[in-house]
């Protein structure tokens, strides 16, 4: 009886206390982070172990994003949402939920960006890591790098993304070529302003006047930043030196020299990775359709299921955690 029965019940209540016990601590670090109501904490616990149940990741993993979103700044009323973005970029693309919570959660906060448009974002960051010669991970660390000053001359977050995505595939490293991109955006922004000898000799090579320069750059900046860039690319071809350009222009900081040429001589790649981002940020399916794909294969159907059973572990946790209590409390 003993070899039949108890022991495999026992090995099933370890089994359930074990699992129950590590969500419950996984479950306070989102309690800590977010201020809420016990009716609110309960609700976003629900969705928790719900998600578990469709997605290959465990109830806490999920649970440690919720926690880091808190911590971050997410609004508690967009915490699942958020947190389900980011389990499905993590599952779909090479970055890690970590990475990817910590890095995202931040560029939101920076640009202002809307709760409505987490998932527009991730679609936008799946599309160009899977066309480009960048991965997803590149780009988010290297769009982290220009948020701020692109935010402050009006680019707008897919626009940034497409940037992030052109400089990664030619090359440039996250912290150098970011703060050269931001350098450039910031000086723009400041001749523009300015006018003068200096803002005709910048949209000299954009192909304007300084009048039409200034006036686009207010209106849409990235076009106007595009056009310098192809201005510099289509040097060569008219038998001038973008080098000496750039001498002209006072650019003699070596970073952003190298971002600028490099850029330069990719022909049109800004242009095409900022469509690009347009585009995907506008139809919003490339992250549903990379991770319909993923979650379809073997491997992830079985984590499912598991999920499923420490779901239900969980909740028997639950039912006999009052018990458990009181005998902890007695002793």
């Amino acid at each position: 009886m003993s070899a039949a029965f108890t022991a495999p019940l026992l090995a099933i209540g370890a089994g359930v206390f074990s699992i129950g016990m590590s969500f419950e601590s996984a479950f306070a670090g989102v309690k800590k982070t977010i201020d809420g109501t016990a009716p609110e904490l309960e609700g976003i616990r629900q969705e928790i172990l719900a998600m578990s149940k469709v997605k290959p990741a465990t109830a806490n993993e999920i649970a440690a994003v919720a926690e880091a979103a808190g911590q971050l700044g997410i609004a508690k009323e967009d915490i699942v949402a958020f947190t389900g973005v980011i389990i499905d970029l993590a599952e779909a693309t090479n970055l890690t939920a970590e990475q990817g919570a910590t890095d995202l959660a931040r560029f939101a906060n920076i640009v202002g960006m809307a709760a409505d448009d987490y998932d527009n974002l991730a679609a936008a960051i799946v599309a160009l890591g899977n066309d480009g010669a960048s991965t997803e991970a590149d780009i988010v660390s290297f769009v982290m790098r220009i948020a701020a000053a692109g935010s402050q001359i009006g680019l707008s977050e897919q626009q940034m993304l497409g940037w992030a995505s052109a400089a990664s595939s030619v090359g440039m490293e996250a912290e150098a070529g970011g703060s050269a991109l931001s350098r450039t955006f910031v000086e723009m922004h400041s001749i523009v302003g300015q006018g003068g000898k200096e803002l005709a000799a910048w949209a000299d090579v954009a192909g304007l006047t300084g009048k039409e320069f200034a006036k686009l750059f207010k209106e849409d900046a990235n076009e106007a930043i595009l056009l310098f860039i192809e201005g510099l690319g289509s040097m060569k071809e008219q038998g001038l030196d973008a080098q000496q350009a750039l001498d002209a222009l006072g650019i003699t900081e070596l970073r952003q020299r190298d971002a600028l040429l490099r850029l330069a001589g990719a022909q049109g790649l800004a242009r095409r990775t900022i469509e690009l981002s347009n585009d995907a940020w506008r139809e919003n399916t490339a992250l549903s359709e990379e991770v319909a794909r993923r979650y379809e294969t073997t491997e992830s159907k079985l984590a499912m299921v598991g999920n499923r059973v420490k779901a239900f572990g969980i909740d028997l946790y639950r039912l006999g955690f009052s018990q458990i209590s009181g005998v902890v409390d007695s002793l």
